[in-house]
């Protein structure tokens, strides 16, 4: 039997039924839980900009542009469950939610990449990094972010060029699936940031371990070390199942997988890890926890040694 005739008998109505009921149980609770984290987040961080403590101010700039990607995603999340439903009413709609839900994936995806970045070079050369790390750099950084995203974002308005019968989401055109468009997007989307979160976290983590003692400044340091941890775990949770999708469903769409069994399971693989990626914006607030309580264990310290230097401050408080 030819593709064509495969493609037309392989049918993914079960899935796409399952996915509705699961995507509705799943983003109502995270929009409600998101929305609320994410605007006491960018309170908490806010609060920290105020009081004008400089050796903060980087990666306070960083988690509030956090924050603000993960609202964004909360805020596509109302109108992704709603077209499951509901007949598209017009085209611009379904691209413009899913261009915030992409935005704000790559988005977050740049940011902890920038993060992570930020800090090992702020553990590795504290004193060197030190005049790169002004806010106005930071927020440059930030601008910079979401002018790479939004850029990026272009090739979303033809996910579903020529398709009859679209949905959001779904059906997306073979231009999409090709390797001129697949290849760029997995690669400097996804496996290079993963890299560099992979590198400078473990680096960081090591540099910290290796300093190991049992003063105050471990307590900073500890602080630290679940921070970078936390950080680590949300990318790889958030991120890595739904690339592995991508590729999948990469393979299937350029007819390297045909089988029709094989094209279900992965496309309810795509499906749920695409619906599960959004709890990130509930996951980040691990993040915001152990960096809010780096900040405050940074802040008795030196309260305590009554305006004393430490170098550690140097080293675990910058990030």
């Amino acid at each position: 039997m030819s593709q064509l005739n495969k493609s037309e008998t392989c049918s993914f109505d079960d899935v796409d039924e399952l996915m509705k009921i699961t995507r509705l149980a799943v983003h109502i609770p995270t929009f409600l839980l998101g929305l609320l984290l994410n605007l006491l987040a960018i309170r908490g961080f806010r609060t920290f900009l105020k009081k004008r403590w400089a050796e903060y101010s980087a990666t306070s700039i960083y988690m509030i542009n956090l924050a603000v990607f993960d609202l964004l995603l909360v805020l596509s999340l109302p109108f992704r469950v709603v077209l499951d439903h509901v007949p598209t009413p017009f085209p611009s709609l379904c691209t413009l939610v899913e261009c915030l839900y992409f935005i704000s994936m790559y988005g977050s995806v740049f940011t902890i990449c920038f993060i992570s970045l930020d800090r090992f070079l702020a553990i590795q050369y504290p004193f060197l990094v030190s005049h790169c790390r002004s806010p106005r750099k930071i927020f440059g950084t930030c601008c910079a972010i979401w002018v790479l995203v939004w850029a990026g974002s272009i090739p979303i308005y033809n996910f579903h060029e020529k398709v009859e019968n679209y949905m959001c989401f779904h059906n997306m055109s073979d231009g999409t699936w090709s390797a001129k468009i697949f290849v760029p997007f997995e690669v400097f989307g996804f496996l290079l940031p993963m890299g560099v979160v992979g590198f400078c976290s473990s680096r960081s983590i090591h540099i910290l371990v290796s300093h190991w003692n049992h003063t105050q400044e471990w307590v900073q340091q500890r602080a630290c070390i679940w921070t970078i941890a936390s950080n680590l775990a949300v990318f790889v949770a958030s991120f890595l199942p739904v690339h592995l999708g991508f590729f999948l469903q990469f393979l299937v769409r350029n007819g390297f997988i045909v089988e029709c069994r094989a094209r279900q399971s992965i496309s309810l693989f795509l499906q749920l890890s695409l619906c599960f990626s959004n709890i990130n914006c509930c996951l980040d607030v691990f993040c915001y926890y152990f960096v809010i309580k780096e900040f405050r264990v940074g802040i008795t310290a030196r309260q305590r040694s009554r305006g004393q230097p430490s170098v550690q401050d140097s080293v675990t408080t910058r990030g």
